[in-house]
């Protein structure tokens, strides 16, 4: 969350390789919040609650495609598909992640109906038009152009369909005491990139969830050599600090549906 962006293939790299055997985030999940499954193994702030809202956003059919912009290892998007009965596209620009994700598919039972791909998020190389929902969770803040990347999600949305995004935004816009890399306004952001129908949420349980994660992760003191709790702990000192400034919001935005054609040109 506190990155500044952009961030390179290789840092996540290096960052999901340790992830994947990090006894300390495991322990910050199941102290913390053990209701959501822990099959998704989140490297987000995704709580129980925010995924059945994800899902309702979304609104994906059975065999609809779902696309999972910065897919990470890919349990939050094989969840949410698993759930809809949809097939998943998951897209990182981390060759880590990607192995990853697709490695973890069966455990969903989504085996044969997901793939992963090396993209990026302003150039994810996926066909236009090809998504029946787009997926971004706690990521389009690492595009370096972020108009850039959500007008990527616009370009390979079906028109009518949608992106559904998690992050944070200001609580008073341009705020002197947050960083600039801080200064989101993500209605802007995607009404710029061309969505139409934008809408934003914040709920005050979605932002508890995250700052209650962050303390959990702190409480468990020494990390040790477990170096994903160390970040975390670190990411969790200065996330806390700026908490009471930020609303955790999800984003919503439509692609606009395709013009009617005018009588006499069909």
């Amino acid at each position: 969350m506190d990155q500044p962006s952009p961030l390179t293939s290789a840092v996540f790299d290096e960052c999901f390789t340790h992830v994947a055997g990090s006894a300390g985030l495991r322990a910050v999940w199941q102290r913390f919040a053990p209701e959501v499954p822990a099959q998704i193994e989140p490297f987000s702030f995704l709580s129980s609650g925010l995924l059945e809202h994800l899902h309702a956003a979304l609104a994906l059919a059975p065999q609809e495609r779902l696309v999972d912009l910065a897919c990470g290892r890919g349990g939050p998007g094989l969840w949410l598909a698993a759930r809809a009965g949809a097939v998943l596209t998951g897209v990182d620009f981390s060759p880590v992640a990607v192995g990853q994700a697709a490695g973890r598919a069966a455990l969903f039972g989504m085996a044969g109906r997901a793939e992963f791909v090396v993209g990026d998020l302003v150039g994810t190389g996926l066909p236009g038009t090809s998504a029946d929902a787009v997926l971004c969770v706690d990521a389009l803040h690492f595009a370096g152009d972020k108009t850039a990347g959500a007008a990527e999600a616009l370009r390979i949305l079906r028109p009518g369909r949608r992106l559904v995004m998690t992050n944070w935004q200001p609580r008073i816009p341009n705020d002197p005491r947050l960083p600039a890399r801080r200064h989101r306004d993500w209605r802007r952001i995607l009404t710029d990139a061309g969505f139409e129908q934008v809408e934003l949420e914040a709920r005050p349980e979605w932002h508890d969830f995250y700052t209650g994660l962050y303390r959990a992760a702190l409480d468990l003191g020494d990390p040790g050599e477990d170096t994903s709790l160390a970040v975390m702990q670190r990411e969790a000192t200065t996330g806390l600090e700026y908490a009471d400034l930020l609303d955790r919001v999800l984003v919503t935005g439509v692609r606009p549906a395709v013009p009617a054609v005018p009588p006499g040109m069909k």
